[in-house]
């Protein structure tokens, strides 16, 4: 008789249209039907494969169950859908990125209806019994569904820091750049966004056993480290 697996909850950081890291950590992830992937976020823009990245993620929800997160360049995307100058704006950060995986030089037209629904149904935060997961940052003293937009999506985990947050549970996010491309962890709250696009990794963190898979922008995954790394402040190098 088969043995069950364990169910895991795997935290993948800013993708940023990296398709050829996401594929590299998923190999090495290797999900299974039990497993959660939670995707914090921010995983279109700036590297030039968001349509392959989105096809990937598709797909991957057919295989185990997929948890999305909005970041604040899927707010910034779905914003241009209405407003010329919010367009330009995005474009500016990115944008023309993603519109060039779909067509190069295309408009915004070009991105098919199925990926803007993709985009449109993630979630603001995702919560477990022992995590909060959250594209940007969080407030210690409120519950998540009390949590501003701005905080949601926008805000850095930056000094001052927040404390632990009142429900005991440990907060995961992205969005703030660790550029030296190490996972910044404090216990009660892990940044995961290890700056893939910007000549960094993609990290995946299984939540509970505190295992990490890295890759490069280009797909070679990153030897695990002889040691674990002390905790240290954030880097304050602004975000994404």
């Amino acid at each position: 008789m088969a043995i069950e697996q364990p169910c895991r909850i795997v935290a993948i950081g800013d993708i940023h249209g990296c398709a050829h890291a996401l594929d590299a950590v998923l190999a090495a992830v290797d999900p299974q039907p039990n497993d959660t992937i939670v995707c914090l976020g921010d995983f279109i823009d700036q590297g030039r494969e968001t349509r392959e990245a989105i096809d990937t993620l598709i797909a991957l929800s057919q295989r185990c169950q997929v948890v999305m997160l909005k970041g604040n360049h899927e707010e910034m995307l779905l914003a241009s859908l209405g407003s010329e100058s919010a367009k330009n704006s995005w474009l500016m950060y990115g944008g023309v990125q993603t519109l060039n995986s779909y067509r190069f030089c295309g408009d915004i037209d070009v991105i098919p209806a199925a990926h803007l629904d993709f985009i449109r149904n993630c979630r603001d935060y995702y919560e477990t019994d022992e995590h909060i997961f959250v594209h940007a940052n969080y407030l210690e003293d409120a519950p998540p569904e009390e949590w501003p937009e701005y905080v949601l999506r926008w805000s850095l985990l930056d000094a001052p820091l927040p404390g632990p947050h009142m429900s005991g549970k440990t907060v995961i996010v992205g969005h703030t750049e660790q550029r030296d491309g190490e996972v910044l962890d404090l216990g009660y709250v892990k940044c995961i966004d290890t700056a893939c696009y910007n000549y960094g990794w993609l990290t995946a963190l299984d939540v509970t056993s505190g295992q990490t898979w890295q890759a490069s922008r280009w797909g070679v995954l990153r030897e695990s480290p002889k040691e674990p790394k002390p905790q240290r402040w954030p880097l304050a190098m602004g975000a994404d």
